[in-house]
């Protein structure tokens, strides 16, 4: 299918004003998340990204480390991105453009959106886990990283 196409049948079954396909881009909003769709012609994929938020500069090398760690673990056949200028965290996937359709497309969006949404509920949690140890100078082990604070739990 051709990525033109496919972006005018999702809109037209979801109903989605202006969301169009120029220039092989597009962008919609899905519950207060950002989604950014592209094809890759070079690779015959639609890429699809979900904004998950900017990081706060002084967290952006612990973030970034966290996504390795995440990508190394597998996040269900999607990446976590962290742009090194502007810190914004995003998940991205690819979806095969000679294989979607309609339902592919929207099984993805739907997962990179869950996605989204449980980062930032665990990035909110791991920072303010975070704040607090560091502000309880006395405590001699803050324990690890993630864990009990849940943020790589997908």
């Amino acid at each position: 299918m051709e990525f033109a196409n496919l972006i005018n049948d999702f809109a037209a079954r979801f109903a989605v004003d202006g969301l169009d396909a120029k220039g092989g881009r597009a962008a919609l909003d899905v519950d207060g998340t950002e989604i950014a769709l592209h094809e890759d012609a070079g690779s015959g994929t639609v890429v699809v990204s979900a904004a998950i938020g900017e990081m706060p500069p002084d967290a952006r090398g612990l973030f970034a480390s966290l996504a390795l760690q995440a990508n190394f673990a597998a996040v269900g056949g999607a990446a976590l991105c962290l742009d090194p200028d502007e810190g914004e965290l995003s998940v991205t996937a690819a979806l095969p453009l000679d294989l979607a359709d309609v339902e592919s497309l929207s099984g993805v969006v739907e997962s990179l959106v869950n996605t989204a949404e449980e980062w930032r509920r665990n990035a909110i949690a791991f920072l303010d886990v975070d704040e607090e140890a560091s502000m309880n100078e006395s405590e001699e082990d803050s324990g690890p990283l993630f864990g009990n604070s849940g943020f790589l739990r997908l």
